[in-house]
């Protein structure tokens, strides 16, 4: 037997017991044929979607809603020759600003129309070598009600809904024109990366899940609306990576779409070798005044 505190949900059946952080994308409440309560309770990551029985309330340790992340402990158990999952522990996750040790793979694929698409963005998140980077990456989808709404939310107003007019396809699209351009470092790579599953997240706020515009929307820009969603996870790149603070919040305030709303590959790509030399500059500038700040105290 698998031994995993955190399993991808496609994996559970070589498990006899399993916890974890899942979304709880379902809760429905039978009976038995005696009568007794019985809780069917749906799980979802970006792998799979199962279904886990309670028949203790007493299980639940705290209220709970649907499409939240739950922290739950199941069993595997056998009745009549077949194999089922039972519940012994549910509870509402912790919500704090923002959820650590865990990362998009985590997101419901259940609630997300294209589940082919969902499955390649997380490929493309794993792709991305910097932690920190990621790290922003997951903090923001994971925050309450932002990553349920992103993988299924249109990028185009009065437009159907379709495979083509999604955040997700948006952010294959870009990605793969980012990862077509062979001249770009490492570290481009993977900002280029990272922006592209991120620079449109304000749309959750801009657009309905039926492509209208909603209330904030008539508002507010798409780049104010991203940076705000993005504000508490961009905080915690001040101390570990300024650089990237620095870098990704601009990128992500900058518009790159055309009037023809296509975006603009070759001023992004401006931007970025800008936005490299411009913290090169910063770093020379600094080491100067140092150096010249030490100079005077060993003249004293």
């Amino acid at each position: 037997m698998l031994k995993s505190i955190q399993p991808s949900l496609s994996k559970i059946k070589e498990l006899k017991r399993f916890k974890g952080r899942y979304f709880l994308v379902g809760c429905l409440q039978k009976h038995s044929k005696k009568g007794e309560p019985i809780w069917e309770i749906c799980l979802s990551d970006s792998t799979a979607t199962v279904k886990v029985y309670c028949f203790d309330q007493r299980h639940f340790f705290s209220s709970f809603k649907a499409n939240s992340l739950v922290h739950i402990e199941v069993c595997a158990k056998s009745y009549k020759g077949k194999t089922y999952l039972r519940c012994v522990y549910l509870e509402e996750v912790a919500q704090d600003k923002l959820i650590n040790k865990l990362d998009i793979t985590s997101l419901p694929i259940s609630l997300c129309p294209y589940p082919s698409q969902l499955t390649e963005v997380v490929a493309l998140f794993h792709s991305i070598k910097n932690s920190h980077l990621k790290q922003v990456v997951s903090q923001t989808l994971l925050q309450r009600d932002v990553g349920t709404k992103y993988v299924n939310c249109p990028t185009r107003v009065k437009v159907k809904h379709s495979v083509t007019n999604c955040l997700l396809s948006q952010a294959l699209l870009i990605a793969n024109k980012f990862l077509s351009n062979k001249s770009l470092s490492a570290e481009q790579r993977d900002l280029a990366i990272a922006f592209s599953i991120l620079h449109e997240v304000g749309k959750i706020k801009k657009y309905t899940s039926d492509s209208t515009l909603s209330a904030i929307g008539i508002r507010a820009d798409i780049e104010d609306l991203t940076l705000d969603i993005c504000a508490t996870p961009l905080a915690g790149l001040t101390n570990t990576s300024p650089q990237l603070h620095y870098q990704l919040r601009f990128l992500l305030s900058f518009g790159f779409v055309s009037k023809r709303g296509s975006f603009n590959v070759d001023s992004f790509y401006s931007c970025l070798d800008h936005l490299s030399a411009s913290w090169r500059k910063k770093q020379i500038q600094a080491g100067s005044a140092k150096t010249n700040q030490s100079m005077a105290v060993a003249s004293i």
